[in-house]
């Protein structure tokens, strides 16, 4: 009879917490309740902050659709996948020309201990898949969130197309609020889980205050509809009009940021001017291998014209950006990173 060899634990502890081993979930500190290791990977390690982002994971959708579709798989032609992938390149291109990126990639290190040597510390860990999810830019990640109040919120509101709001249900038979929870043994809750993203770690404040997590559906473990239990929500205004309320409207899940600000202004210059940035268009063209005269074609036919010219950071622009760095994310990382 042959037992398993125990690894040895590849990370720092400079406090002697009672960390353990399992082969199923990995490295755990017993010490520090509900913290995971959760990347095997020593030289860059996430901790996962449990206080907000736990294993409740949260989903609400304003209708009852047979299946998960994240925002990219809702587009059908390749017109709209080339406008989406544009989007949100431009958005991704211009976050990381920002402080925003430039600091936390740069000036940011989260050290072991007090006397971790400058250069040895943990670095920020970005997503940009998931900052451009998060500013309504179509990719391949699925929105659950570990708060069931604002999953609620997003299952008893609409969007209104007209002036971009979120809005209160009040018409039930074109709308079936439900709420959809992870279930108890779902593959959701293994730490080492490559599907499930920590959206909300990131240097904005829409992923923050949403307590946003994802789950990257470019080449799923499992079927995911499998991994919820859903539940029909009572079809009442007073309901819809509370969880709408309780957010100020979506105010405080959708704050007025210089990010999406600059959301906006890529969005109107792709839909609204109909200018499509040219050396994003070729890389688009390249990785889904699209034939380059057939896309410019059907772009030129749909009255669209090519560009160059990448979004302007202003020193302005700058200031007010590392103002809002020092005010809200510094602050934040404070207290919640460890």
């Amino acid at each position: 009879m042959s037992s398993i060899k125990i690894p040895k634990c590849p990370f720092p502890n400079p406090y002697k917490h009672n960390i353990v081993w399992n082969p199923l979930w990995g490295f755990k500190d017993m010490d520090i309740v509900g913290h995971y290791i959760v990347n095997k990977d020593k030289t860059m390690f996430k901790i996962m902050l449990w206080e907000h982002f736990n294993c409740s994971y949260f989903r609400g959708q304003n209708k009852d659709f047979p299946s998960f579709l994240t925002s990219l798989q809702r587009l059908k032609t390749p017109l709209d996948r080339c406008l989406a992938y544009v989007q949100k390149e431009e958005f991704i291109d211009w976050f990381l020309r920002t402080p925003y990126y430039q600091y936390f990639a740069y000036n940011v290190e989260l050290p072991h201990d007090k006397n971790t040597p400058i250069g040895q510390g943990m670095k920020f860990c970005f997503d940009l898949e998931a900052i451009a999810q998060h500013y309504e830019f179509a990719t391949n990640y699925l929105d659950i969130t570990t708060k069931k109040d604002i999953a609620l919120f997003f299952a008893y509101t609409y969007k209104d197309q007209k002036t971009d709001e979120y809005k209160p249900i009040e018409d039930f038979n074109a709308f079936q609020p439900h709420l959809f929870e992870v279930s108890y043994n779902s593959c959701l809750k293994e730490p080492f889980n490559p599907d499930v993203r920590i959206i909300g770690f990131q240097p904005l404040r829409r992923p923050i205050l949403q307590y946003a997590m994802g789950i990257c559906m470019d080449s799923p473990k499992t079927d995911y509809n499998c991994e919820f239990i859903k539940c029909a929500l009572p079809t009442e205004k007073q309901k819809a009009y509370e969880i709408y309320d309780k957010f100020e409207g979506g105010k405080n899940l959708f704050p007025n940021d210089f990010a999406s600000l600059i959301a906006k202004k890529i969005k109107d210059r792709v839909v609204k001017e109909k200018i499509i940035n040219f050396d994003i268009f070729l890389k688009y063209c390249k990785l889904n291998q699209q034939d380059t005269k057939e896309m410019e074609n059907i772009l030129h036919n749909n009255g669209y014209n090519f560009s160059n010219e990448k979004l302007l950071i202003t020193k302005d622009d700058e200031i007010f950006m590392q103002k809002e760095i020092d005010e809200v994310f510094i602050p934040w990382v404070d207290e919640f990173v460890r």
